[in-house]
């Protein structure tokens, strides 16, 4: 749950709990009040039954109340971690699959103030890792991957891990970009920084590389073709040799 949610969910429930307990008491006093208007009553018991009326509410509605409101705001806290935890890749802390594809969509719908630049990662030959190190390596491999493809990445970037040892990188490119090479230039840093360190295990040292398949969306264009077009220029990326970052026709 971030800052501002919080602050409004706490504004919420203060502003309710005052409309609680002010009503209580305004309800209990205009009860109380219309049970004496025959003028039978003595006006000293009138005046204790209206102390009561009011003191009762004061006491007893902010205890209810103050129950509901905490069952509120553990439910809200539960949804909220539920809620990061659904779009959050358990191993590594990356956005996961669901994640990147909505905020994918919706930067796709919003793409007339800035390129994006959409990238698939794969991990070369990963299952040597886990054949000859074993799956406990592999993890940490994955973890150290992500690590350093989210540090390596442009301000502004997001790196997700769509499952196994496959990534996606989105750049946010300046319109005049558009045409150039930086967005080639940008991930190929990304690439080398993930050749240059090696993940040490006391099993010894597990050197990675990553093939990079790069698109540019079209106007117009929906994700799933995107996609598709990143996928061809991964597929050749691996079949030139790995390691390299290779653009969409």
């Amino acid at each position: 749950m971030n800052g501002l949610s919080e602050a409004k969910t706490i504004r919420r429930l203060v502003l309710t709990g005052l409309l609680v307990v002010g009503g209580s008491v305004i309800a209990s006093v205009v009860c109380t009040h219309i049970s004496f208007m025959d003028g039978s009553a003595n006006p000293i018991f009138y005046r204790d039954a209206m102390f009561f009326a009011v003191l009762i509410p004061l006491l007893i509605a902010p205890v209810a109340y103050g129950y509901i409101a905490w069952l509120t705001w553990r439910l809200h806290h539960t949804y909220a971690e539920l809620e990061v935890m659904a779009h959050t890749d358990a191993l590594t802390g990356l956005p996961n699959r669901r994640a990147f594809v909505e905020d994918m969509e919706g930067r796709l719908r919003r793409a007339e103030d800035n390129v994006l630049v959409f990238a698939m990662v794969d991990l070369d030959h990963f299952k040597r890792i886990n054949d000859s190190m074993g799956h406990a390596t592999g993890d940490l491999a994955l973890r150290h991957a992500a690590e350093v493809l989210r540090d390596s990445a442009p301000a502004g970037s997001v790196v997700a891990r769509l499952g196994g040892e496959e990534f996606a990188v989105l750049l946010a490119q300046a319109p005049d970009s558009a045409c150039g090479t930086e967005p080639e230039a940008q991930l190929d840093v990304m690439r080398q920084r993930l050749a240059d360190l090696p993940l040490i295990v006391p099993g010894g040292v597990v050197r990675m590389t990553a093939s990079f398949g790069m698109a540019v969306p079209l106007p117009g264009e929906a994700l799933d073709s995107l996609l598709r077009r990143a996928d061809s220029a991964l597929y050749r990326a691996k079949a030139d040799g790995r390691n390299r970052v290779t653009r969409a026709a």
